[in-house]
């Protein structure tokens, strides 16, 4: 059976990270859990503390900030079931290890790292097979314009590692406060 993937998207605290830990819970086989995110201050630290003691001991738990598919071969031999939380902190991972942002040859320079590493990680999961990836993302693309240029660089290359998942996914959920709705069987082609 060829692997599925899954992407499961809301904004902040919406309870996108909950449902997916419960998806993944309700799934059998092995599971992991790869946690994207850094701390770089005391609330992050926080954050990462409450993520840890909610999943408890069920999962192999890796904390993979950038190479995701350098690490898939380790991955998945312990794993049948493997949750990527979360695309979005993958993604700033990549732009504060880019260093600075100047201008747009800056940004399309970063954006093709992320895609190409995005796209490396997807292609090793289409070629293993039984295995169900989840993954987690922020939907930061649904208010206002930032004000400011590195903001706008970020929104845009986040939208599009989402729509990279997302093209790719069997399954596609999202989360507003709390409530989850699955759209992939929704979508509507247009040819022409």
């Amino acid at each position: 059976m060829k692997s599925q993937i899954i992407l499961c998207s809301g904004g902040a605290r919406s309870g996108k990270s909950e449902f997916a830990e419960r998806l993944a819970l309700a799934t059998e086989g092995r599971k992991a859990y790869v946690a994207t995110g850094q701390a770089f201050d005391d609330e992050m630290v926080d954050r990462i503390k409450k993520h840890q003691e909610r999943r408890g001991n069920i999962w192999t738990n890796f904390e993979i900030p950038l190479y995701l598919a350098e690490e898939w071969q380790h991955i998945s031999s312990v794993a049948d079931v493997i949750l990527i939380d979360c695309l979005t902190m993958f993604t700033t991972n990549h732009m504060m290890a880019h260093g600075s942002i100047q201008g747009q040859e800056d940004a399309n320079r970063l954006e093709d790292t992320v895609l190409s590493e995005l796209e490396a990680l997807l292609n090793l999961i289409k070629a293993s097979d039984d295995k169900i990836v989840i993954f987690v993302t922020n939907e930061i693309g649904l208010g206002i314009v930032p004000d400011n240029k590195l903001a706008r660089y970020f929104r845009d290359i986040a939208g599009r590692v989402n729509r990279t998942v997302a093209t790719e996914a069997d399954k596609l959920y999202l989360t507003i406060s709390g409530v989850t709705i699955e759209l992939k069987s929704q979508e509507v082609h247009i040819n022409g």
